[in-house]
């Protein structure tokens, strides 16, 4: 009977016999890069397998590229043009695809794996904003955390230190 190997020791035969990494030994080490996470997404509750994808993945395909006419306004986003529209599509939909584990999030999906217009709009919004590591995989918005400046217990913060004049 034929013993079956492990793609460790493949890659060890590959490299011992050549001397030159292959592509799998760059996928493999770019998945020890990021470890999948349990996550909950807001709005459904359900819980999904998530990686970060490297940064790598968003200098190869732009992270929101300007010509996006996508503004802040008041904490609104707003999409000028049926062109934003699709241009937020053509980078949100890779992402999604990238960043969901389990399911697989495909636009075609096949047995295990679902279409994107399953998500709930806030659940998408979120694991978009997850990725680009804007909130935690609590389902906790790190950005509250950050303005509140009011000190653990009383007496416990301090005003503003004078340096002394040189």
């Amino acid at each position: 009977m034929e013993s079956q190997n492990s793609s460790a020791e493949i890659r060890q035969v590959a490299k011992a016999t050549n001397g030159v990494a292959s592509s799998d030994d760059f996928v493999f080490a770019a998945q020890q890069r990021s470890q999948p996470e349990r996550v909950v997404l807001p709005k459904s509750g359900l819980k999904v397998l998530l990686r970060r994808p490297s940064p790598m993945w968003f200098l190869f395909r732009g992270l929101l590229p300007a010509s996006l006419a996508v503004r802040l306004e008041g904490g609104r986003a707003r999409l000028e043009t049926v062109e934003d529209l699709r241009a937020l599509a053509e980078w949100v939909v890779p992402l999604l695809g990238e960043v969901f584990v389990e399911p697989r999030l495909v636009l075609e999906p096949g047995p295990g794996e679902i279409s994107p217009d399953l998500l709930d709009l806030e659940d998408a919004s979120f694991v978009v904003r997850w990725a680009v590591g804007e909130v935690a995989s609590e389902s906790c918005d790190l950005a509250g955390f950050r303005r509140d400046g009011t000190p653990a217990a009383s007496g416990t913060g301090s005003g503003d230190v004078a340096l002394p004049a040189k």
